[in-house]
């Protein structure tokens, strides 16, 4: 593995010209374009990441469902450049695929009188692991039966695309330079946190109700490190390109005593980590091999199912703080808030309820690289007496993730 040393002298460099020349903003429920504090305006996209709890292809198919509805009112408040849908569930029966029916069925259509449609002619919906099995059926959920939905896929889903994502855009996509790296297997990443078969990971006793997983050797060759897929998709916007990196790792619970789905996520949140670091064990579906470019620029998108301060027994790793939030790598001197975030006792709070009733949490992020210049950036979470249009009951409606938003502007390299 690179040398640390390089990239710490580089990031250090990076922060001083871009993500710290302009000053990020608090801007309440939504928030415009802001002007930097030199008072110039930069060239700004406005990204967006927003989980919308597993919409479904007969709610997006065709006009009329409240919660698409109220999905798409938040999303044309913010109008975002750049959108990322994660839990907008995939269906290869269908014609058209479910991010342009939304597209075209929702987000293009002013869904008040107030707001303005948006005709995204960029759009893009991964291939992704949830639902889909191997070749040979494999045991890996551990219960006995083998080759059956949702558990014994590449990732947890009912059928191939459960549980996917897709991006909206209004700016081209350099389809020839996007990578994927769906298949690449889990064993190949050094120094992974796979729970594999031995004395630690000894099936109990019958009567004991305690679930253990663990990959067996020959599931170590096949198992893919993607719940989803990570993917990087470069984006022709206003003074450059820009790399969108999009992930949906698996929520670190559901697994059992020895933490399977918390290692899982860990190591997903990790990979986009060493892949702005230029690791070079990564390799693409393609066959590429390496991280992302020393000079590019890029903006990690989505729900990452992971977050800081978060001391539960069931998500004990904290993969966001040591590969987000304290990795120089991405700017994060600012993050976004919210007003009812902050009501709750946590301004950067992007999820209310979940698995924990009651609880918020920060998992959903839009985080630039450090030559880029962070403008303004919230999240679409108005406080608990706010009547501003009914926003507070779109938010609650469309899911119990809150929309992520960040200005952000790209400076021309010379």
């Amino acid at each position: 593995m690179r040398s640390m040393i390089r990239y710490q002298t580089r990031r250090a460099l990076l922060k001083t010209i871009g993500g710290t020349a302009t000053a990020a903003s608090f801007v309440g429920t939504v928030g415009g374009r802001q002007q930097s504090r030199h008072g110039k305006q930069g060239r700004e996209t406005r990204y967006a990441a927003f989980d919308v709890i597993e919409l479904e292809t007969e709610q997006v198919q065709e006009q009329g469902d409240p919660q698409a509805e109220a999905a798409a009112r938040v999303v044309q408040e913010v109008q975002p450049d750049v959108l990322v849908i994660n839990n907008l569930q995939q269906c290869k029966y269908t014609d058209k695929a479910n991010i342009d029916a939304f597209v075209e069925n929702y987000l293009s259509i002013p869904q008040r009188d107030d707001l303005d449609g948006i005709n995204y002619e960029y759009t893009l919906q991964p291939k992704s692991n949830t639902g889909v099995r191997p070749e040979q059926d494999y045991d890996f959920n551990k219960d006995g039966t083998f080759g059956e939905r949702p558990g014994d896929a590449f990732g947890f889903g009912e059928y191939p695309g459960h549980y996917g994502f897709a991006i909206a855009s209004k700016y081209p996509i350099d389809e020839s330079s996007v990578r994927s790296f769906r298949t690449f297997k889990w064993a190949d990443m050094p120094g992974n946190l796979i729970p594999v078969a031995g004395e630690e990971c000894v099936v109990m006793d019958s009567e004991d109700d305690e679930i253990v997983l663990y990959l067996t050797e020959e599931e170590l060759n096949v198992y893919r490190l993607s719940s989803k897929t990570h993917i990087d998709i470069p984006f022709e916007v206003e003074g450059g390109t820009v790399h969108g990196l999009f992930a949906h790792p698996t929520p670190p619970s559901f697994d059992g005593v020895n933490n399977f789905n918390g290692k899982w996520n860990h190591d997903e949140v990790r990979f986009f980590a060493d892949y702005v670091a230029g690791e070079d064990y990564i390799y693409d579906d393609s066959g590429v091999c390496g991280g992302l470019d020393d000079d590019a620029s890029y903006v990690l998108m989505g729900d990452m199912n992971a977050g800081p301060g978060l001391g539960r027994d069931e998500r004990p790793l904290r993969p966001s703080q040591k590969f987000l939030l304290d990795n120089d790598d991405f700017y994060t001197d600012r993050l976004p808030k919210s007003p009812g975030g902050a009501q709750r006792g946590l301004p950067t709070a992007t999820r209310f309820g979940g698995d924990f009733e009651g609880v918020v949490e920060q998992i959903d992020y839009v985080l630039p690289s450090p030559d880029l210049s962070l403008h303004a950036s919230s999240v679409v979470w108005p406080s608990k007496n706010a009547t501003k249009r009914d926003l507070g009951e779109d938010v609650s409606m469309a899911s119990d993730h809150r929309l992520v938003l960040a200005d952000i502007a790209t400076h021309p390299r010379h």
